[in-house]
């Protein structure tokens, strides 16, 4: 916890400054593919709680929702600072295997041969805060090309840092609001973000 605020305050002591050096400013909001660490979802103790149920995760069909919130600050015509809050759960399928008797502690047994798929479950959400620098490749062109580079923060297991790459991303309109798809990998999604976002 103490990690995520240290991080929360540094992120707001840079874009204070990025504020002041231009004064344009962004909200985007955007969604995506399964971001990486999402990988470990469901965690290793939601996998346990899940046996004692006699229950198993099934990777097949899972899914992945992911919500994003962004900060943009203006810097330059070529250079933007970013700020990300991110949140992922997994949706998957589970297997449900019959009892037959109860152990020495009363605890219930499982037969592990005759398991049946039983519905879905979520995983806990995870969250993620990401710091991103923006190149913008083409400011004067209609369609906006940049790149971007940044290092995140999630909590799916325990807290540790992970990089965010966008090496391709493309913005459309000029005015308040626009659109945007970038191909990046990392915490905030991977492969496919696209959202839309506002400029005041």
């Amino acid at each position: 916890m103490k990690a995520h605020i240290l991080v929360v305050a540094a992120l707001l002591a840079w874009g204070s400054a990025a504020y002041a050096y231009d004064g344009r400013f962004s909200i985007e909001v955007g969604t995506g593919l399964q971001p990486l660490h999402m990988t470990l979802a469901p965690t290793h103790a939601e996998e346990m709680a899940l046996a004692e149920l006699g229950q198993l995760a099934l990777d097949s069909g899972s899914f992945c929702p992911v919500i994003s919130l962004t900060g943009v600050w203006s810097l330059s015509p070529h250079w933007e600072l970013c700020a990300t809050g991110g949140i992922s759960w997994k949706h998957f399928e589970y297997m449900q295997y019959p009892t037959f008797g109860t152990g020495p502690s009363g605890e219930p047994r499982y037969n592990l041969r005759n398991g049946k798929k039983a519905g879905w479950k979520a995983s806990k959400p995870v969250p993620s805060l990401t710091a991103q620098a923006r190149f913008i490749w083409s400011p004067n062109w209609k369609v906006t090309v940049y790149s971007a580079l940044g290092l995140g923060f999630t909590s799916v297991t325990e807290i540790y840092p992970m990089p965010e790459i966008t090496p391709i991303a493309l913005r459309f309109g000029r005015e308040h609001f626009y659109t945007f798809a970038e191909a990046t990998i990392g915490p905030i999604a991977t492969f496919a973000h696209i959202g839309f976002g506002w400029r005041f």
